[in-house]
């Protein structure tokens, strides 16, 4: 039987119990700083973005395919923003993740932010990504990519943004729910060696 919608399991609450505790024992630098960052990737968060206050220039980006990554497991998706907050750190751009495959940046001036964040797609684009899967199994994906717009504030960033995404899904780069671009591998769980040992002793064994 399972169990009503909206109800904790055991198992969720014994987490929740553990995390209350863990805020119960933070410092409110702790508290300030968690409540701040992005617990996906590590990167200020939209709450941090706002209380920044305003810049003058702005970015919004998507990073590529992710719900199409995230069939694969919600673990490689996180691998990709993770990959891409790092892409942003190495630059140098002030950079906040805001929610899903979004992300902020504040910087400058337009040409600046425009500089930095081709820069910080050249990394991304050459980048390996690894992810360890559950059953033992490695998924590697190069290829991964963002669009981006830039503006005077956040509202003319957006609609910079949609503009560079519909170009480039003239150009065939982008397609909604599709990988374009990116390439994905698996390798498989490699054999533990009780199973190597129990596949020889089979195939060893004396046709009747």
């Amino acid at each position: 039987m399972t169990e009503e919608r909206g109800k904790l399991t055991h198992r969720e609450r014994r987490v929740a119990l553990g995390k209350r505790r863990r805020v119960a024992e933070m410092s409110p630098e702790e508290m300030r700083r968690e409540l701040l960052t992005s617990g996906v990737t590590g990167l200020p968060n939209r709450r941090a973005f706002d209380e920044a206050g305003s810049a003058p220039a702005v970015a919004m980006s998507d990073a590529d395919g992710l719900k199409a990554l995230n069939r694969y497991g919600y673990r490689a998706g996180n691998v990709l923003l993770k990959a891409k907050a790092d892409a942003l750190r190495e630059v140098g751009l002030d950079a906040y993740h805001d929610k899903g495959d979004e992300f902020l940046c504040r910087g400058n001036s337009i040409k600046e932010l425009q500089a930095n964040l081709e820069r910080a797609r050249a990394i991304l684009t050459h980048r390996t990504l690894v992810v360890e899967q559950a059953d033992g199994g490695t998924l590697r994906f190069t290829g991964a990519d963002f669009s981006y717009g830039i503006g005077k504030n956040i509202d003319e960033a957006e609609c910079s943004l949609q503009r560079h995404k519909g170009e480039r899904e003239t150009r065939g780069e982008l397609a909604r729910g599709e990988l374009r671009g990116i390439t994905v591998t698996r390798e498989e769980p490699k054999a533990s060696l009780p199973e190597l040992e129990h596949a020889l002793a089979v195939s060893s064994a004396p046709q009747s």
